[in-house]
């Protein structure tokens, strides 16, 4: 385990360590996602060494194997929080589609295990840390034990309201000369506006994006 990660596991999980034991062999592994490979993930790792890496939005952990295994294969110290509730978004209750990947156990998604047994299942255990929480709750978490926060990866909820909401919150958090890389743009209007709106406000727009995802430098 990274020094970074054991840091943290004691303050956020009180040394509980949720991977620990974790029973992967009951639950199948499945690395389905979007834009989980892109080389703004990986290069940011490259570019920045990141000691701490946060994901709001984390599905079934595709984005969280690529940053996870470039910290990995570079021995750097350094951890992934991935931030969801692994509950869904409107849009996977609205999709006949994204509701079949939640994986339904009596009434209850449990998307989370087939998250969990990625993780487990590709041996980054070591890297990676879970927060099932909201994005704004998993803020004011971090906030709360003075995380300083080197990379964000946000590709949470595509409502206007939802992406401005991320922003705000987790902008803010990033040490100077960090990046931030927001999914779904441009083709997700909603996504597109909150982005370009928030960035015009901090002296940022135009920013750089090669589709699916963008990138902006703090």
């Amino acid at each position: 385990m990274t020094n970074v990660r054991e840091g943290l596991l004691k303050k956020i999980w009180r040394g509980q360590d949720p991977f620990l034991n974790y029973p992967s062999r009951l639950y199948r592994q499945d690395h389905q996602g979007w834009g989980s490979s892109h080389p703004y993930l990986t290069e940011a790792i490259e570019a920045l060494r990141p000691s701490v890496v946060v994901e709001v939005g984390v599905w079934k952990g595709g984005s969280i194997l690529s940053l996870a295994s470039k910290m990995k294969a570079m021995n750097l110290d350094g951890v992934v929080i991935a931030v969801d509730t692994w509950l869904g978004a409107w849009d996977h209750w609205t999709n006949d589609e994204w509701f079949a990947h939640l994986n339904f156990s009596n009434g209850f998604p449990a998307l989370y295990h087939t998250f969990a047994a990625n993780i487990v299942g590709e041996g980054l255990q070591d890297y990676v840390l879970p927060m099932p929480l909201d994005s704004v709750n998993a803020a004011n978490v971090l906030r709360h034990y003075e995380v300083q926060v080197d990379v964000v990866h946000i590709d949470g909820g595509h409502d206007y309201h939802a992406v401005t909401s991320d922003l705000r919150e987790w902008w803010a958090m990033i040490r100077h000369e960090g990046v931030l890389i927001g999914d779904d743009y441009p083709h997700w209007p909603e996504v597109k506006r909150a982005f370009d709106e928030f960035f015009v406000a901090q002296g940022k727009f135009p920013f750089e994006f090669d589709p699916p995802k963008c990138r902006i430098f703090k």
